[in-house]
């Protein structure tokens, strides 16, 4: 056993040990694994602890025959374009990809299961926002009871997978069997083009290859596109690869099929710091819409700037929007 086992955990320990109650025993474990130091030399006492809360959790629930207490659902708000959640085993970078792209404080380790709850940060490709949310690993021995529930919730799901780890080619199938048995599809495509409803569901994704600086990385690659068959895509990146990492953050808004549009008042010059995101193939109504919910009613015609046009171009409401326009609304 570790030597440096704070007092805290040890009052927790002799907790659980005293506990006469399921719920005690549950509260205690839980203190366990709050108050557990984090480093190398307690990752199997961290993984052994997280498996018998799981099985006290599901005891629990057998017998009440539903839900714990403690299987609430957590609830991370939406920012930017949209919120895409990191799905992967242990040490496969998700942490690392997140710290590369944003501020979020993220805990990069060289041992497993040092992200025990979810870290939101914001990445952004070029001039649009995305929230990215790190999450504890999946592995064939644990899960994070809360972790499917915020999946479920997300827009779009990312499976990471470590290209210089010997499991590599076992990493795509944790993830996938543990949201296959969450009712949860992760699919090609983007927001607007998959199927929503109720019962399973489906998010736009794509694989994360990551450390693909890594020697081994271009033989993984290709027995890993091999493993996945055409399942989803691969995005093999590298935080130590500028352009990989604005790859990861393209494929991530490209979940989003949407297209930027920026405005401009008359007489004054367009706004180019921040587009309004409109979904691929989009009119100009959808556009005025997003500018100001009246506009599409009172919508009289529009002018526009881009490639292909000449400079305030006139435009129905009809007129398909485009990557990079620039659109002068006006309305009655």
């Amino acid at each position: 056993m570790p030597a440096n086992l704070t007092q805290q955990y040890m009052f927790a320990e002799e907790r659980f040990k005293a506990a006469t109650t399921h719920e005690e025993k549950v509260d205690a474990l839980e203190e366990m694994i709050r108050e557990l130091p984090k480093h190398k030399h307690t990752e199997k006492m961290f993984a052994d602890l997280k498996t018998r809360l799981s099985k006290l959790r599901r005891e629990g629930e057998a017998k009440a025959g539903g839900p714990s207490r403690h299987a609430t659902e957590l609830v991370i708000k939406k920012e930017g374009a949209g919120q895409v959640i990191l799905v992967g085993g242990p040490n496969t970078g998700k942490s690392a990809l997140l710290g590369a792209l944003s501020n979020a404080p993220v805990e990069v380790t060289e041992y497993p299961f040092a992200t025990r709850k979810p870290v939101p940060g914001m990445i952004a490709f070029e001039d649009v926002r995305i929230q990215v949310v790190d999450t504890p690993s999946v592995d064939p021995g644990f899960q994070d009871p809360g972790l499917m529930p915020l999946v479920r919730q997300a827009d779009a799901a990312v499976i990471c997978v470590d290209l210089s780890a010997p499991e590599c080619l076992d990493q795509p199938g944790w993830a996938f069997t543990a949201l296959e048995e969450a009712r949860i599809d992760v699919v090609p495509g983007t927001v607007f083009s998959v199927p929503r409803g109720p019962g399973r569901v489906v998010l736009p994704g794509f694989i994360a290859a990551t450390r693909a600086d890594h020697p081994d990385a271009p033989l993984a690659l290709e027995l890993l596109a091999d493993v996945v068959g055409g399942r989803l895509p691969i995005v093999a990146t590298s935080t130590g690869d500028p352009a990989s990492l604005k790859g990861f953050a393209r494929a991530c808004l490209d979940l989003f099929g949407v297209v930027r549009v920026y405005s401009k008042q008359p007489q004054k010059d367009a706004d180019m710091d921040a587009p309004f995101l409109v979904p691929a193939g989009g009119t100009v109504l959808d556009f005025a819409e997003r500018v100001h919910r009246d506009f599409r009613e009172r919508f009289d015609f529009a002018r526009v700037w881009g490639p292909g046009k000449y400079d305030g171009q006139r435009v129905a409401r009809d007129y398909q929007v485009e990557e990079g326009d620039v659109i002068e609304l006006h309305v009655r």
